[in-house]
């Protein structure tokens, strides 16, 4: 990190910082990145799959699948009103959303290869909720609020309403 820092960067990038650091190390390096932030001026972007750690480190978060980011919203937006079925997934599968379960969630299915990408959403062959679009043709970004955003044929206004299985407000 200090090397990173060395040339006082407008930008950081910080790839997966915390793997393999046991919790209190994590929330010290967590910690730290902020403080740089703060005293330097410098934005960062952290990337990992770790999403606690991204819900304790993020003001805005990107959620990417095969290569493309198919949400982006501020943390709140994306843990508290998710829109798109990959972000579900995602949730549902963090312990704390198991609410008691006996068994974690899983997302069915691999994913694909991005040497030969399949047509249209490359989500849509796990996705429960894929409408036949989904088969055929990559959604755009729909807007759903000035800061939150998702690509998912489940926000066109022809699509089914949805109640979706984390977050707040059905689908329409």
């Amino acid at each position: 990190m200090a090397i990173a820092l060395a040339s006082n960067p407008d930008i950081l990038f910080a790839d997966e910082p915390t793997t393999a650091l046991d919790v209190t190390i994590q929330a010290q390096i967590l910690d730290l990145l902020r403080e740089i932030q703060k005293k330097l001026g410098t934005s960062t972007i952290l990337v990992s799959h770790d999403l606690g750690v991204v819900a304790r480190a993020a003001d805005r978060v990107a959620v990417m699948y095969a290569g493309k980011i198919v949400e982006i919203g501020t943390a709140e937006e994306i843990y508290y009103d998710p829109r798109h079925p990959y972000t579900w997934g995602l949730l549902r599968s963090l312990p704390a959303f198991s609410r008691g379960k006996s068994q974690l969630y899983t997302i069915p299915g691999m994913p694909p290869t991005l040497i030969d990408p399949p047509d249209g959403d490359a989500y849509a062959c796990r996705n429960e909720y894929a409408l036949g679009i989904d088969y055929e043709k990559m959604p755009p970004m729909f807007p759903i609020t000035d800061t939150h955003s998702a690509a998912t044929w489940l926000l066109d206004k022809r699509a089914p309403k949805i109640i979706p299985p984390v977050g707040g407000k059905p689908i329409e």
